[in-house]
Order: structure tokens, then C-alpha cells, then sequence
């Protein structure tokens, strides 16, 4: 049995979703989106050859229903990287990245 507490603020929500993530001055890095939430989320990707924490970038994705297809697009901060992916957090236009919400 696993004692140690559980740090994530949202559920997360398992997912395959192809994804890009556009860094100003640089090419977009293309993943997998993974493990999904209302604070962020993983982008499975090849390891930068660059540190991004702290970065704030673009993610780009879609959402299929049905026949209907949505481009969605977020803004976000890079908040950790590992050998597997970079795990991002959303934030708004006018907040200061990686400040939470009260």
C-alpha cells in the first residue's frame, strides 16, 4: 500500500491525445498528451535539448466528438521535465504564471 499523500489539486484524466507545444524561439515540440486536469497537464515528448522550467509556451491540441473537431489552444507554463515528458500549467492571459488561484 502506497502511504505517500497525493500532491495533485485536481484528478487527473488519462489520455492519448496528439499535441503541440509552441515555445517562442524555438520549433514545436510534438507529443502525447497525457494525464489531463484542470491544472495541467503531461506532454509525453522526446527530452529537449534545452531546461524549460519556467518557460511559458502554447499548447495546441484536438478534441474529436463524434464528427466534430475542435482546435484547443492554452497557454501555459512549463512547471517540471523528465526523462519521459514536460509537465505543464495552464494560467490565464492577465495572472502571473505559476501563481494559484484563491
Amino acid at each position: 500500500m502506497n502511504s505517500e499523500k497525493e500532491r495533485r489539486r485536481a484528478p487527473r484524466l488519462d489520455s492519448r491525445i496528439s499535441a503541440y507545444l509552441i515555445m517562442p524561439a524555438s520549433a514545436p515540440l510534438r507529443g502525447i498528451a497525457k494525464n489531463i486536469s484542470r491544472s495541467g497537464v503531461f506532454i509525453e515528448v522526446a527530452k529537449p535539448s534545452k531546461r524549460l522550467i519556467g518557460e511559458t509556451a502554447r499548447l495546441v491540441f484536438t478534441l474529436e466528438h463524434g464528427n466534430l473537431i475542435r482546435l484547443a489552444r492554452y497557454s501555459v507554463v512549463v512547471v517540471r521535465e523528465s526523462q519521459h515528458g514536460i509537465g505543464l500549467g495552464f494560467w490565464q492571459s492577465g495572472k502571473t504564471p505559476g501563481a494559484r488561484e484563491t
